[in-house]
């Protein structure tokens, strides 16, 4: 197949955002932001750029982190720690690696020897956060290359064609695509081998593992790229799951930290412009996760779930004019905060301190700090501070840290298993010693268990340099909303038995772990007991199952009971499709055992019939029905025709029990 991503980078004013890959890998720990590229307008030049941009996990927060406005930053990937973010950005026509802080700041060009002659992208991260392995044409054709995050180190790992890597969370594989196929190798190159092949008529791209290593997720998509579903398979190839239905064009997913979820690219059906959504990772649930003008792509799910404070170019100016920074007052002068906020190039909105405006600074002795921050119209931000100093002998700090606890709310309830984040901080006052620790039974962003049901007791605990503590604690409880489950194994579900057969019940009902626990499980008798075949015809077996939280639970399977039929007897003793021989115009005795006297009503007359052998118009078959009690046997004597004579018909013969019987006739 022909290599697709040359002819992406041929010159950099014909990259678009349509054509960026991703290379990303989940790393464990709790759902933190999620940085993207998007050619969001751009005020100030006047045309769409792309840029970095990071996002709290539920798409609100926005913040814009990088500044370029003649030049594309996309691929964004988080490091396995959330401090960094590594991302592809050209320089003189030609992309590179780059790494950057997580708020944008630090922006350093990770790819050693840059030339015009060669191009690296599609970064992703090492476990442990030392390498960077990307695809990169500096052999004359695409390969996987590795880095050490300071530039050195760097190294080949295949000589065949691959790019868009993707590291396993546990260090020991990279995963990466070769023209059409996802190949996998060991992390020092041996091993290599495919992992998944596409049909002809599709390629597979974008793969991403899932944070404990047992699947990757990946796009496959036709040629010309207009179809596409997100799929994922095991770690060794096996067990492909569609995830979304293919009817959108959907690309480059990756997971969320606690695998619970995977985000991924869908073009607008009209625009064709991208947009970010999110799933469960086994494909439900899906919505959009944001939604703006340009196209946002690239998602990567990372761990840390700071909000960045971003001072980019031409962000708000911030003058602090009272108090000096490092200046001496005296306490209780009246001294107040004075700040000003200004923009050359925007409207400041909004201009606040932990002090207001005008209002006196503080009058206990020790150090202090004013700190002021400014955001313009295009959400730009700035942050400034000064410390000061109140003269006089230190105030003993006596005063407990603060603590917000937002979930588990007090008094909340939830169902056994879900999935819950949990949230809380704790601080000091300003002036104050300082915390020192701000602890809960599981830190903050990580999920509270729900795994039993019962009522809990949420207890976050914070101290002080000086010594002050404080508590707070919510109630919450686990309550088990999901209904028993049931398994019938016999019978089974269009089952067919004879009347008066013995067949033993089996079914089981079981509730989840954790749960209320099963509180009753009936069907229509007891397990191991005899089902009820003492009729013919179509019966149900249905059985209830509650639990001690009240859910209940239905399930039934349907079975049917028939007579004991063991065939015709001479004159018609051959089996169909065997033929009969006799004679036309004398009726025939048609004998055949029920197993004992099932009455003289087990023949449906209206319709038994004639039929001609291979097919036809079918004629009533007329006939009397007698039962012989020494013999066991009913004889349905039916009358023939002279006329019949030298032709082939079927006789079938149907009973109350709604089962069908056929004797072939030829008439001499």
């Amino acid at each position: 197949m022909f290599a697709r991503r040359p002819l992406v980078l041929l010159v950099l004013v014909l990259v678009s955002l349509g054509a960026a890959s991703a290379a990303h890998a989940a790393f464990p720990g709790p759902n933190g932001r999620i940085v993207f590229s998007s050619n969001r307008p751009d005020v100030h030049v006047g045309s769409s750029i792309s840029e970095i941009y990071s996002a709290a996990p539920d798409g609100s927060d926005v913040k814009r982190l990088t500044w370029t406005p003649f030049d594309w930053e996309q691929n964004p990937t988080w490091s396995p720690d959330g401090s960094k973010i590594a991302y592809e950005a050209p320089v003189n026509g030609r992309f590179y690696v780059f790494v950057m802080n997580f708020d944008g700041s630090g922006q350093t060009r990770v790819s050693p020897n840059v030339a015009s002659s060669f191009t690296d992208t599609d970064p992703t991260w090492s476990p442990d956060g030392t390498q960077i392995a990307f695809g990169s044409t500096r052999s004359g054709g695409w390969n996987i290359w590795v880095v050490n995050v300071d530039g050195s180190g760097l190294h080949r790992l295949n000589d065949h064609f691959g790019i868009e890597p993707t590291w396993s969370p546990d260090g020991a594989h990279i995963a990466y695509v070769d023209n059409d196929t996802i190949r996998e190798m060991n992390a020092d190159g041996s091993g290599d081998h495919v992992l998944s092949a596409p049909t002809p008529d599709r390629y597979d791209d974008s793969p991403d593992w899932s944070p404990d290593g047992s699947r990757l997720a990946f796009a496959q998509r036709n040629f010309d790229g207009t179809a596409s579903a997100i799929y994922s398979i095991a770690a060794d190839g096996s067990d492909k799951r569609q995830l979304t239905s293919g009817a959108y064009a959907d690309y480059r997913p990756a997971w969320s930290p606690d695998g619970s979820k995977i985000i991924f690219d869908r073009r607008k059906p009209v625009t064709g412009d991208p947009q970010l959504q999110v799933m469960n990772a086994d494909g439900s649930g899906e919505s959009q996760l944001m939604s703006s003008t340009g196209s946002d792509m690239n998602g990567s799910w990372g761990t840390s779930t700071v909000s960045p404070n971003v001072s980019p170019p031409e962000a708000p100016q911030i003058q602090i004019l009272s108090p000096e920074d490092g200046g001496l007052y005296l306490p209780g002068d009246g001294t107040p905060a004075i700040y000003l906020c200004a923009s050359e190039v925007s409207f400041v909105i909004s201009c606040e301190g932990n002090i207001g405006f005008g209002a006196p600074i503080a009058a206990t002795p020790g150090t202090h700090k004013l700190t002021v921050t400014a955001t313009d119209f295009e959400g730009r931000q700035s942050v400034a501070s000064v410390t000061y100093t109140i003269f006089g002998d230190p105030v003993p700090d006596q005063t407990a840290p603060t603590i917000t606890l937002g979930t588990p709310a007090d008094g909340a309830t939830y169902a056994l298993g879900e999935s819950v984040t949990v949230h809380y901080s704790c601080a000091d006052e300003d002036g104050g010693s300082g915390l020192v620790s701000c602890n809960g039974p599981v830190p903050d962003g990580f999920r509270l268990d729900t795994s039993h049901v019962g009522t809990y007791t949420f207890r976050v605990s914070a101290a002080d340099e000086a010594g002050n503590t404080a508590s707070a604690t919510s109630t919450y409880q686990v309550v088990d909303r999901t209904p028993p489950s049931i398994a019938i194994t016999i019978p089974a579900d269009h089952a067919i038995f004879t009347l008066g057969q013995y067949v033993p019940a089996d079914y089981t009902c079981f509730d989840q772990a954790g749960g209320s626990g099963l509180a009753s499980c009936v069907g229509p008798v007891a397990a191991g007991a005899a089902l009820d075949t003492a009729s013919v015809g179509d019966k149900t077996f249905a059985v209830t199952a509650s639990d001690g939280a009240g859910n209940v639970a239905h399930a039934s399977r349907s079975y049917s009971v028939v007579y004991d039929f063991s065939g015709f007897f001479a004159p018609v003793s051959a089996a169909y499709p065997a033929t009969n021989p006799l004679p036309a115009g004398e009726g025939i005795p048609l004998k055949f055992q029920l197993h004992g006297n099932q009455g003289l009503d087990v023949v449906v007359a209206a319709s038994t019939v004639w039929t001609p052998c291979g097919g036809g118009d079918t004629t009533p078959a007329r006939g009397t029905l007698s039962y012989n009690v020494p013999n066991d046997r009913y004889t349905y004597f039916v009358a023939t025709d002279k006329a019949w004579k030298g032709t082939c018909r079927d006789l079938v013969l149907t009973l109350r029990d709604g089962t069908s019987h056929r004797a072939r006739i030829a008439f001499g």
